[in-house]
């Protein structure tokens, strides 16, 4: 290869690199772009979920007190013997 060739192939591969390199970095902000708005989504959905359960019930039935027993009454239903 003669001077004048190699300098125009390496003045194409420096440009074919750039062009990759930029192209590279439209399809990278394009995914980053795309997961921002699906995260959006989830979050917005999300609040709209929680905007509409209604709240806890944070009266003393539901709170038990320290000490306190808490009775029941069970029935077993099946027995494994080993």
């Amino acid at each position: 290869m003669n001077p004048l060739s190699r300098a125009l192939a390496t003045v194409m591969a420096v440009l074919a690199l750039a062009a990759a390199l930029f192209f590279g970095l439209i399809v990278l902000a394009l995914f980053v772009g795309i997961g921002l708005l699906f995260w959006l989504g989830i979050r917005l959905r999300l609040w709209w979920m929680r905007r509409h359960i209604p709240p806890h019930d944070t009266g003393p039935a539901s709170t038990p007190q320290k000490g306190a027993v808490i009775d029941a009454e069970y029935t077993v239903v099946s027995r494994h013997k080993d």
